[in-house]
């Protein structure tokens, strides 16, 4: 009888030691990636990478005002005066859980307290990323969430690192059994951010219990919709949300700009057509090589690669040629987590709704924002082949986001 108790003993000290571990692990990664994110931003200010010739924003923070330009503005409206009562307006297009956090902030200015929320946050956000990742490799999901393109997002002064830290704590929390914690959580998500509550569709499928999987599932979704019954009795519009959305001010046009890349496509070959045939031709030649002498999965990410370099060429923008890359490196790490297995596919389920909803919202230049909350993303690079931990492609990767970081004042985020 006494060996029961002393081998629940053993697994309780074997918990505390992994639990420990990957709370050391994560936390260090973020450690880095903070000190890293702020001094870019900082550096980038002092050195003029990063100005407001038009003096176009508050400069809240010193040389942190990046930080808190584009939307945070219209937080600070709903913050201090509401939703407008008895009509719609853009302000709807925002949900609340931000702006009670810059009303709660009472004496203290709400862009320090926004700051010291988002901090806060990130730090939950790494370390709820390590702690759900399905194969435990908590430094690889971490140092995957740094890396990713466009993750010194996580810091501006918005709500979306309150739901990744929330959404990836309520996966962490599910998968250890607890969903009626994880549905609170999810909750908050739901409050936060629009596409919050897609966060039950792998709790749906992950939770154990019929209880617990309609407590998980069901509580972002039911915050999700006590949000929109909000919208309604203050607006007197039943789709206050929807229509805060299409108003041209956002400069979204839905899925009809799909019927708009054939067009770009054919602008694109009509500027490039030499440099576009001497290309496909050097990559036909190289696919057919690299599939005869190398592996196929090698040929048919050359292949993957060649296309998009060419869809790239017929975007109209810079921006939107930002985040199109950004799209196109999360379609295959979809497929990547499709590909590891059962354990994955609830969270590439997931990860793809995010994604479709950014894209089909409209328009892609949020789209690198808007997709850090497809969190299983970062597990498909940590578990993903060894080669996409590659020393090359982090250094690649960290140039990028230095890169994506010194354009922030211009091209909203």
């Amino acid at each position: 009888m006494g060996e029961l108790p002393g081998r629940l003993a053993i697994r309780e000290r074997v918990l505390t030691s992994v639990e420990r571990h990957f709370a050391f692990a994560a936390g260090a990664v973020w450690v880095a990636w903070l000190a890293a994110v702020l001094g870019v931003v900082i550096g980038g200010v002092e050195a003029g990478a990063i100005s407001d010739p038009l003096h176009s924003w508050p400069h809240y923070g010193g040389p942190l005002w990046p930080l808190f330009i584009w939307d945070f503005e219209w937080y600070q409206g709903v913050a201090a005066s509401g939703y407008p009562h008895g009509h719609g307006g853009p302000l709807y297009a925002f949900f609340p859980l931000w702006p009670l956090v810059l009303r709660a902030a009472g004496s203290i200015p709400d862009w320090a307290a926004a700051f010291a929320v988002v901090i806060a946050a990130s730090g939950f956000a790494f370390l709820g990323v390590a702690a759900a990742s399905p194969s435990g490799q908590a430094r690889r999901a971490a140092v995957a969430l740094a890396c990713w393109p466009g993750s010194f997002m996580l810091l501006l002064a918005y709500p979306d690192v309150v739901a990744l830290a929330a959404a990836a704590w309520a996966a962490a929390l599910v998968l250890r059994g607890r969903p009626y914690l994880a549905g609170a959580l999810a909750a908050v998500a739901a409050v936060a951010r629009p596409t919050g509550f897609l966060i039950a569709i792998p709790l749906l499928l992950v939770a154990r219990g019929t209880a617990g999987r309609l407590v998980a599932a069901g509580a972002p979704i039911a915050a999700a919709v006590a949000v929109q019954i909000y919208f309604w009795g203050r607006s007197g519009d039943p789709w206050a949300f929807v229509h805060a959305q299409q108003l041209p001010i956002w400069r979204r046009n839905g899925p009809g700009r799909l019927s708009k890349w054939p067009g770009h496509i054919a602008h694109a070959v009509d500027i490039h057509a030499v440099l576009l045939i001497a290309a496909g031709l050097v990559a036909l030649v190289a696919i057919v090589l690299v599939a005869r002498w190398s592996s196929r999965w090698y040929a048919a990410a050359l292949a993957y690669a060649s296309v998009v370099g060419a869809l790239l060429l017929g975007a109209q923008t810079t921006q939107t040629r930002i985040q199109s890359s950004v799209l196109a490196l999360a379609v295959p790490a979809v497929g990547l987590l499709w590909w590891l297995g059962h354990r994955y596919r609830p969270w590439a389920l997931f990860a793809i709704a995010v994604m479709a909803v950014s894209f089909f919202s409209g328009t892609v230049t949020s789209f690198a924002r808007q997709a850090l909350f497809a969190f299983p993303l970062y597990w498909a690079v940590a578990d993903g082949p060894r080669q996409l931990r590659h020393p090359l492609v982090a250094v690649a990767a960290i140039a990028a986001n230095v890169a994506f970081t010194l354009r922030l004042a211009k091209y909203a985020p």
